[in-house]
């Protein structure tokens, strides 16, 4: 029979041990699995993620104790680009990194301005977004030269990779991922977050030929597909401010 001065002992050694074994548990169990994406240590918190439903590269966090609505102007901070370690092609004039972190921040201003003010400073209502451009590939323009010269010859490329449903892809289209924060401007306390990889589409294969051939020469261009993922996620922000304000988008 164990004495009051071993349990004494015991009872303390084993909450410690239990104590280590839940910190390393959750340390290394709160990390989602992003399959063979490697998070760039951008966010300032990463254990929330979860993957979206229905999606396969999407992932998204949203504290369900912070009220959204509370928040109705921006900061906007710099956005961070890093390139793809691996690319096959790393063709990219620094100048042409400008004009994307610019052409974004101009994109997210343009989608939320009318109603959420973009403002420097940090105060109430004030949500401080961070935003990282990842694994960054551009197109390579010599490569798709060809296949403008030749339009037709996209249909061999689709047995290089089609996308699900009616879109294909080659490998000469740019690439990039985003990794995104929402902030309280005030206490820093991480919002919402997202992470979601974006490969440029090509080919709208249920519309015929005609259209396919017209998508692909109107959208040739080194970053013509990465600028459009900028489109997108500058409207999903203005969309996900508007669902929590209970606000209806408008129909196009």
């Amino acid at each position: 029979m164990i004495g009051n001065k071993a349990i004494a002992l015991i009872v303390p050694a084993i909450m410690h041990c239990s104590i280590l074994t839940a910190a390393t548990a959750a340390e290394s169990g709160q990390q989602p699995n992003f399959g063979d994406y490697q998070t760039k240590g951008f966010l300032s918190d990463y254990s929330g993620l979860k993957l979206r439903d229905g999606t396969e590269d999407t992932f998204v966090f949203q504290d369900p104790k912070t009220d959204i609505s509370q928040y109705d102007k921006l900061m906007v901070e710099r956005i961070k680009v890093w390139f793809k370690e691996d690319a096959e092609y790393k063709g990219i004039d620094p100048a042409e990194i400008k004009d994307l972190t610019d052409y974004f921040h101009n994109a997210i201003i343009e989608a939320v301005g009318d109603r959420y003010p973009v403002v420097r400073e940090p105060g109430p209502g004030v949500l401080r977004l961070r935003i990282a451009m990842t694994d960054l590939v551009p197109n390579k323009p010599s490569a798709s030269l060809i296949t403008l010269v030749v339009p037709f010859l996209w249909l061999a490329e689709a047995g290089s990779g089609v996308a699900k449903g009616d879109t294909g892809s080659t490998p000469f289209v740019g690439e990039v991922t985003i990794e995104l924060e929402a902030l309280d401007s005030q206490s820093n306390l991480q919002i919402a977050a997202f992470i979601e990889r974006k490969i440029g589409l090509k080919y709208h294969w249920n519309k015929g030929v005609a259209t396919a051939v017209s998508d692909y020469t109107k959208a040739y261009s080194t970053w013509a597909y990465t600028k459009q993922a900028m489109d997108h996620w500058a409207q999903a922000i203005r969309d996900h401010l508007d669902k929590a304000h209970g606000i209806v988008p408008a129909k196009n």
